[in-house]
């Protein structure tokens, strides 16, 4: 798939660019965007990424909008929750992602940790407008950092609080990816099981 342009989530913290540097681990923050529910998969590559289930999700709030008959159809510009780092490997891009959606999502600790989540998640290569999906999780563990907003205003994510949160490494040298998550100030000493990808 073709994407006609430069990587558009400009808000990331692009991986270490020098050759030299491609020898150490990179980090990054899982960081906290959304993708409109409308989304064609050229729109970006966060869309290209998960374009099966942006349809999907259209498809499922339009069948719900059906059955209530006083409910609009779902808007194109609906935001749909994701997360995001990237990382660079020569002339390639590596982009982690997991969408935050329901019922794909689940919170096993409940009201204990209302942070920590089990989503799908999937990593893709970018390289000269390709993208290619390198590697899928559907149950990806990983905290989301939430601001303390009123009831009527639903989640808003917070992407700067050290409380909360999910780094992502890279190592180039191995094509692994690891995480270590943060929750409620306590770094988690279980280092997750490295995913090794191929490209």
């Amino acid at each position: 798939m073709r994407i006609s342009y430069v990587i558009v989530v400009a808000t990331l913290v692009v991986g270490l660019a020098s050759t030299e540097a491609q020898s150490v681990v990179q980090t990054q923050r899982l960081v906290a965007t959304t993708i409109p529910l409308g989304a064609s998969p050229t729109a970006s590559v966060l869309s290209a990424i998960w374009q099966d289930r942006l349809v999907a999700e259209r498809e499922k709030l339009g069948s719900l909008a059906k059955l209530t008959s006083n409910s609009p159809p779902p808007s194109p510009e609906a935001p749909v929750n994701a997360f995001i780092a990237s990382f660079n490997d020569g002339d390639k891009t590596i982009i982690v992602s997991a969408l935050f959606t329901s019922p794909e999502c689940a919170n096993f600790s409940g009201a204990a940790s209302p942070n920590l989540n089990n989503c799908p998640m999937r990593v893709a290569v970018l390289q000269n407008g390709q993208i290619k999906i390198v590697a899928a999780v559907s149950d990806f563990p990983f905290v989301a950092a939430l601001k303390n907003v009123a009831n009527d205003k639903g989640n808003e994510f917070d992407n700067q609080t050290p409380r909360n949160k999910t780094l992502v490494m890279f190592d180039a040298r191995t094509h692994e990816i690891t995480t270590a998550l943060t929750l409620n100030g306590v770094l988690d000493n279980e280092k997750s099981t490295p995913l090794r990808i191929a490209y």
